[in-house]
This record gives C-alpha cells, sequence and structure tokens, in this order.
C-alpha cells in the first residue's frame, strides 16, 4: 500500500518501485518487504539479507518521496551510502535532508 488519499497512484508506484531496485541491486538475493506506515508517514523497507530472520529496516519517509522524481530516488539513494548504512545499523531512517541512523 502506498501513502496519500489517492493511494497507488501512477507516480508513487514508480517510487515506490526504485526504492524497491536500489535495495534489490545493493542486497541481491535479499527478500524485501514494503508496507506503509500512517503513524510514521513512511514507508517501511524491510530487508532479510540471507534469509535467516536477520532483517534491516529502512524507513523511508513519504514526505523523501514526495519532494523527489522517481528517477532520482536510487541515486540520492546510492550518493548517501543507505546500504553500508544498512549493513551496520539495523534500522535507518531516510529523510529529506540524510539517513538518520
Amino acid at each position: 500500500m502506498a501513502w496519500g488519499p489517492d493511494a497507488n497512484t501512477e507516480d508513487e508506484l514508480e517510487k515506490l518501485a526504485a526504492v524497491r531496485a536500489y535495495f534489490e541491486q545493493h542486497f541481491p538475493g535479499a527478500v524485501i518487504r514494503n508496507s506503509y506506515d500512517a503513524a510514521r508517514l513512511a514507508q517501511i523497507y524491510q530487508i532479510d539479507v540471507d534469509a535467516s530472520g536477520d532483517f534491516r529496516d529502512a524507513i523511508v519517509l513519504t514526505e523523501f518521496l514526495e519532494e523527489h522524481p522517481a528517477g532520482n530516488l536510487g541515486k540520492m539513494l546510492a550518493s548517501w551510502r543507505l546500504a553500508e548504512h544498512l549493513r551496520t545499523a539495523k534500522t535507518v531512517t531516510v529523510t529529506t535532508w540524510g539517513l538518520e541512523e
């Protein structure tokens, strides 16, 4: 489920797919689940790195998703080195201004 009053618009789906593609590229073979958390106003990506239950959570605030076009999301996440942060931290929050562990 996406966010906003018109959940699952074409734009939202493209942005969710762009973030998922980033995780698939940086965590090949990982099981990736995502869901919307209305309380946090965020899309939660849960990454099961090796199917052992060793999860990493990326909390992607909808404000970040809304501010950037789908084509830029992967580049921004790569420039902020989100995958590297997730390898050392269990949870990372993606905000408009950067990453928070």
